[in-house]
């Protein structure tokens, strides 16, 4: 294992996406024609300029036919993402016709996600990160995974873009990264299992997400209460994903809508980021036991007898191993886990003031 970690850190990155790409088409079965529906592709941003660069710069020179970028900037400090987007519409033609800038002043990562949903033309909405760099035919795995009529939502394979340190190395090899694997798979509307459900991280995640517009309108777009810039930190996709297998819709898991995903590079990042799956995912069990979408039985049979004890393994495997894993570092996962009822009810109350607030400006403007 460690000498495929320094193989892999040693290749150069065009060399490694290469690879990636020549083993993901070795998967692909012949396709048929397929027809192109137009595509929106939603990048949420927060005065990031320079990862929103690197990353508009790779979904302008996708080939795919048919596609707007909707850049939705989030309750900026600066008109630096504004500035950014201008200065890439003016740069040429394509990105003019292409981008659009939009803003959003409510902070929140949903907010921002359900404000693309809202601007969108697109018969399917596709989300990705302004830290992720597109696939050139990231869209064209996209369109494969949604030539199925009844399938109503589709995850792509997210695969590193870069590791070239410590902490890069450590979320990819011990905590899995963000791949799913390179074999396409489908949830049906009528098959999934409780578990499977509550499960959903295991489907996809945000940075690479895409529905088809009208179910997610019918769904009712993001839970504003979770992801970044709330107390959850996280658990929006996640959280979408399950409500779109509870409502009966169809998941599609297709590695060729291939994007690369800049780990954090810092160490101090990483306990950070760690800590917050921990939390997000704590507070997204307990929406779902609040919620009763499940049984609270089956909810609590898979916090205390699929999650936690996974978490312990994970921890318990490190030891016995003695791999040089810092143990405050292997411990944050359960840190934000045990912050996970207190933040709960935090995230959750702050959302319902905001929106009170939000609905008594509405009202006074109106007037």
């Amino acid at each position: 294992a460690r000498l495929r970690r320094e193989l892999i850190a040693q290749l150069p990155q065009a060399t490694l996406r290469s690879v990636v790409r020549q083993q993901l088409e070795a998967h692909l079965p012949v396709a048929g024609a397929l027809t192109s529906p137009f595509i929106s592709v939603v990048v949420c941003t927060r005065d990031r300029t320079d990862s929103l660069a690197r990353c508009l710069d790779a979904v302008l020179a996708m080939s795919y036919p048919s596609f707007e970028v909707i850049v939705v900037d989030n309750a900026p400090t600066t008109t630096m993402t504004a500035d950014c987007v201008a200065r890439l519409r003016g740069a040429s033609a394509r990105a003019h016709d292409l981008l659009r800038h939009v803003h959003e002043p409510t902070p929140g990562l949903n907010w921002a996600r359900n404000r693309g949903l809202q601007e969108s033309r697109g018969e399917i909405i596709a989300y990705t990160d302004d830290d992720v760099r597109v696939d050139a035919r990231w869209l064209h795995g996209l369109q494969r995974g949604f030539a199925d009529a009844s399938i109503e939502l589709v995850t792509g394979l997210v695969v590193p873009a870069e590791l070239e340190t410590d902490a890069q190395v450590i979320f990819e090899d011990f905590y899995g990264g963000m791949g799913k694997g390179m074999q396409s798979g489908v949830l049906g509307s009528t098959e999934t299992h409780a578990y499977t459900r509550l499960g959903a991280h295991h489907v996809g995640v945000g940075a690479n997400l895409a529905f088809r517009r009208q179910w997610l309108h019918a769904l009712g777009g993001f839970d504003t209460a979770l992801d970044v810039g709330t107390a959850s930190q996280g658990g929006g996709d996640i959280d979408i994903i399950f409500r779109s297998l509870a409502a009966g819709g169809a998941a599609r898991y297709e590695p060729s809508a291939l994007v690369h995903h800049h780990h954090r590079r810092e160490m101090h990042a990483l306990r950070r980021q760690l800590r917050d799956n921990g939390r997000a995912f704590g507070v997204y069990l307990l929406t779902r036991w609040s919620r009763q979408e499940e049984r609270r039985l089956d909810v609590a049979r898979y916090a205390f007898g699929t999650w936690l004890p996974w978490m312990v393994r994970r921890v318990t495997r490190r030891l016995l191993r003695r791999e040089k894993l810092p143990i405050p570092l292997q411990l944050q996962e359960w840190l934000g886990a045990a912050s996970a009822p207190w933040v709960w009810f935090i995230t959750y109350r702050h959302d319902r003031d905001l929106r009170r607030t939000l609905s008594r400006s509405t009202a006074v403007v109106g007037n």
